[in-house]
């Protein structure tokens, strides 16, 4: 084997270290932070609760929480609420403004994660739509929110069942 052959060799071997050695000490939060569409919506049907599931079935009055969110003080999610078939067809109910970027994207969607609740009452807004006598009013969520590297939008459809005012004839 000739001396250039070996050298190429070293050489080549000599990138790999070098670059493992860039990656390893590149920023943590590279390594932390994944690339992506971050962050994790839920519906929370219990007032106030601190317990991180998604209930699908909740009242007219009830909470979105938004877990995993990276920091940023400029991040603010745009919700909105749409009444979906049977209920309506792709009628906007409500637009909001959330601020997200309190913290670290840390915890996903676990306690510790939660990024913001907020609390919405929807029962002025759907006295007029379609009640399924079984599932309730079907609404569609749709949440964007900044920080995302490609799309930024999240989705929930879910049933609000109760409204206080009883069911539309």
């Amino acid at each position: 084997m000739g001396i250039f052959a070996r050298s190429g060799r070293a050489l080549a071997l000599l990138g790999v270290v070098a670059l493992s050695g860039v990656i390893l000490a590149a920023p943590q939060s590279y390594a932390d932070d994944p690339a992506g569409n971050n962050g994790t919506i839920k519906i929370d049907g219990e007032l106030f609760g601190d317990v991180p599931n998604n209930e699908p079935h909740p009242g007219c009055i009830f909470e979105v929480d938004f877990y995993g969110y990276d920091e940023d003080p400029t991040y603010f999610a745009t919700v909105n609420f749409y009444a979906i078939p049977p209920t309506g067809k792709r009628i906007n109910l409500l637009t909001d403004s959330v601020f997200i970027g309190e913290d670290p994207h840390d915890g996903g969607g676990s306690e510790p994660g939660l990024d913001a609740t907020r609390e919405y009452d929807l029962s002025g807004l759907l006295k007029s739509f379609y009640f399924h006598p079984e599932q309730g009013y079907h609404i569609k969520l749709k949440v964007n929110a900044p920080g995302s590297i490609g799309k930024d939008t999240k989705y929930k459809v879910f049933w609000i069942l109760e409204c206080g005012y009883g069911t539309p004839s």
